[in-house]
């Protein structure tokens, strides 16, 4: 699927990206998380595919997750508040339930190539991605927020890791 979020110089906000995002979820039959009230953790999470140019394949998930540990700005408590999440939770056991634990080793020891790629483009960031963004950022081009920090994201080929690992995705 084609987004335009996953374009170097896209001119969406980065409230209309992330729209876009919840988008591609409903195309593919998943469903968008929603923030419990006084909670940003998905917005935030949401926000990162859209600021990193990542869609929701289990092997770009597995990359961001590389972009958030390298190329973010973030409190380990704050963050683990979303693996704490109830429907994060669900998924991961439906995940293990559907694969196995192999299927975790598996798709991290594919994914090697794409981490590498994904580190060194965050050591070139000129600042790193701040997990909790300001609120008036919504409304700033995705664009503008990558150049104000450097983001260089993946093309698709450097995106790329060969046939995709697929599971149900039912939690």
């Amino acid at each position: 699927m084609d987004l335009r979020y996953q374009q170097q110089d896209c001119d969406l906000t980065l409230r209309e990206g992330i729209a876009e995002y919840h988008a591609y979820l409903d195309a593919i039959g998943r469903k968008a998380m929603v923030d419990h009230p006084d909670s940003r953790l998905i917005l935030e999470h949401d926000a990162t595919h859209v600021i990193f140019g990542m869609d929701t394949s289990l092997e770009q998930e597995a990359g961001l997750d590389t972009w958030l540990i390298f190329g973010c700005q973030y409190q380990w408590r704050y963050l683990r508040g979303y693996a704490q999440l109830a429907e994060i939770k669900a998924i991961y056991r439906a995940l293990i339930k559907e694969g196995g634990w192999f299927l975790m080793l598996k798709l991290y020891w594919k994914c090697l190539g794409l981490k590498w790629r994904i580190i060194r483009r965050t050591r070139r960031m000129t600042h790193k991605w701040p997990f909790q963004f300001p609120e008036e950022w919504l409304d700033q081009s995705v664009a503008a927020l990558r150049a104000q920090h450097g983001v260089s994201i993946l093309r698709p080929e450097e995106r790329a890791t060969g046939d995709l690992l697929e599971w149900s995705g039912q939690y």
